[in-house]
């Protein structure tokens, strides 16, 4: 069975943001759907979590996945997904994730 993953608030924070700009920019059903793909993205991680990328200039432990033009960062806590930033592909991780607690 899938580990469940959880969000912390910077990366709710993200999705919130990812959602308003889709909407602006694409619609509301691009928005669904945008949104919708990335849950299922999430669901595989917690799946087989090995398919991220570890990134160690991000810290112990943390792995990066792409999606579409995201990538999701997350680490393995307790057998547990912890999704701690979903960055536009251009953003540099360590501007933005550096100060985010996991």
């Amino acid at each position: 069975m899938a580990a469940p993953y959880r969000l912390t608030l910077e990366a709710r924070k993200d999705l919130i943001e990812i959602r308003r700009f889709t909407l602006r920019q694409w619609g509301p059903k691009q928005s669904r759907k945008y949104l919708s793909d990335l849950r299922q993205t999430l669901r595989l991680l917690c799946e087989t979590p090995s398919l991220g990328k570890p990134r160690p200039e991000l810290g112990a432990g943390v792995f990066s996945f792409p999606h579409v033009s995201h990538v999701i960062y997350y680490i393995v806590y307790r057998s547990r997904l912890v999704i701690f930033g979903v960055l536009h592909k251009r953003m540099v991780p360590l501007n933005h994730l550096a100060d985010r607690p996991l």
